[in-house]
């Protein structure tokens, strides 16, 4: 009767144990992503230990860091934890996950981008002694910049892009664009302008 009993305790357990490995290394389900969504940390896991090496590996092409392509694959997946109750199970996670991952490292190189712009600014003797809320007060300029760029009118948007990227005068702004320079002139007074009042 015992010798039974520690035969189906021990057969459960190895049950047990099949099932939860087979969970963490099975496929992606619907129902196992609607668990995740309810905030099961089993599901999570599985999920986690699922797409964790694709991820990793993209991120590496991306970066050529194994370092940072680790840091950014734990970001992407606290990410999914906190935004899990947005999930839909029925739509591909890992299209979710890869624009995470994505969306992570286009702001890692928007972060170096303004950084080596403000540090051009600097004297030398200054460079190092730029804070952590320098860095964020010039990273968030570098953004309200853009976005009112982007949402200026196409031909205003044009011009100053062509202004301010490709260095071209009014003049040869004027001739792409087949306008005057009068034209190009106040196009660029009022970018200029919603900029300062953007940045105000």
């Amino acid at each position: 009767m015992n010798k039974d009993l520690t035969r189906n305790a021990s057969d459960n357990k190895d049950r047990e144990s099949t099932e939860r490995t087979s969970r963490e290394n099975g496929p992606v389900t619907v129902e196992l992503l609607e668990a995740l969504r309810d905030g099961d940390h089993e599901a999570y896991k599985t999920v986690y230990l699922h797409y964790r090496g694709p991820i990793e590996n993209f991120l590496y092409k991306l970066l050529r860091s194994r370092e940072e392509a680790e840091e950014i694959a734990q970001h992407v997946f606290m990410t999914l934890w906190e935004r899990r109750a947005e999930l839909d199970p029925s739509k591909n996670i890992r299209t979710l996950l890869y624009t995470i991952a994505r969306n992570a490292v286009v702001n890692l190189f928007k972060r170096q981008r303004v950084f080596e712009k403000y540090q051009k600014m600097q004297d030398p003797g200054e460079q190092d002694l730029l804070t952590g809320e320098d860095l964020l007060i010039a990273q968030e300029k570098e953004l309200l910049i853009e976005l009112a760029v982007k949402n200026m009118p196409p031909m205003r948007r044009k011009i100053f892009e062509m202004s301010r990227q490709q260095n071209l005068s009014h003049e040869e702004i004027a001739q792409h664009l087949d306008t005057s320079k009068h034209n190009v002139a106040n196009h660029l007074s009022q970018a200029l302008k919603k900029i300062k009042r953007t940045l105000k």
